[in-house]
Order: C-alpha cells, then structure tokens, then sequence
C-alpha cells in the first residue's frame, strides 16, 4: 500500500548548514498496517511524513501509495489519500475559518466533492453528528472560528478533518504531545 524506496533528503545542500535528514529510507507497509516510526530529536521522523504528504520533493527515491506513484505529485493532490495531524494543535486548521467552514474545506479535500461554499444542509447534519461524537460540544459551536478553540479541542477537531472521509493513508506526528493527559487520552480513543 505505501512504498518508499531510497529515499534521501539534505536540506542546504554545499552550505555550512548541509543536514541530511533522510539517507536511502526504505519502507513498505501493507493496507491495515499500523508503523510507529520512533528516534531521537532532529532524527528526521517529521522530515520523513513531510516527504510522504508531498511538503517537499525527495531528492532521491521513489514514494508509492495504493499502487501508484507519488513522488512528484504536490501535496494538495496527495491529500485527498493522506489524512495528516500534527503535534502542533495549531496546525492543520483555518483559525479565523468557523469550524463547519473548516469541516467543509476538509470534505470538499478529501472527497473531490465538486461542490463549492457553502456546503448543503446534509453536509451539516453529518459535521454535527461527527462533531457530537467527540463529546466537546463543538456541533453546538459551529459557527464559531476555530481560533477560539483551546488547543483540544483543535487537536480533535484537526483528527476529525483527516478522517471526515476516510484517508488510504494517516500520518499521525507526535499528536497528542501538546495536549494535556486527560485530553490527551480523548484524542488517543478517537484515533483509534
């Protein structure tokens, strides 16, 4: 299902700040699969998501999804098959964008949709029903911009965009590493 062959990433290449982030990174993970991909500080643990949603080209090697090759394709095609969160709670959302707006940017993503803003009535039933599923109050709150949200509950709200159509692929970096234990623990339950 996700095929990386050989791939390598140095950031400031012939410069006094040369890194190499990723040398010849060989990975292959079957449909249902579930990885952690574990290191240090500066391993290169998000440089490696980061080349997987397409936030930059590889210098080298191949990137497979489903079969087909993504190693070129820009990020904004290969989301509509990656669902992505960050440990950054801030990330990942539209902060002056209402929640239902972000919601219906995320659908209109990852569905290929070709509606266009505003969304049908039925697109906010179903953003209320999921959004009631995470137990915050958000259905009751969709009017209201994201960037009033505490840090949890964008963290949730973020899970639920990448999943509101279910992704071939999700990268999960660190997501519950801001949060506090207990909201911490809601995020983790949704996830799985």
């Amino acid at each position: 299902m996700l095929d990386l062959k050989n791939i390598s990433k140095t950031f400031n290449p012939g410069t006094v700040n040369e890194k190499v982030a990723l040398e010849n990174v060989n990975l292959h993970l079957d449909d249902g699969d579930f990885a952690t991909i574990v290191g240090s500080n500066g391993a290169g643990k998000s440089t490696l998501f980061n080349a997987i949603a397409g936030e930059f080209i590889a210098d080298t090697g191949t990137i497979t999804l489903d079969g087909r090759d993504i190693t070129f394709l820009p990020d904004f095609k290969r989301s509509k098959a990656i669902g992505r969160m960050f440990q950054d709670p801030l990330r990942g959302t539209a902060p002056h964008m209402t929640i239902e707006e972000n919601l219906a940017l995320a659908f209109l993503r990852a569905s290929g949709t070709p509606r266009r803003l505003p969304h049908q009535q039925k697109d906010r039933e179903l953003f209320a029903e999921k959004l009631s599923a995470l137990g915050l109050g958000l259905e009751d709150r969709m009017k209201q911009p994201v960037g009033l949200l505490s840090g949890g509950q964008r963290q949730a709200l973020t899970l639920l965009m990448a999943t509101l159509v279910t992704p071939k692929l999700l990268l999960l970096d660190e997501h519950t590493a801001a949060l506090d234990p207990g909201t911490a623990d809601k995020v983790l339950e949704l996830t799985k």
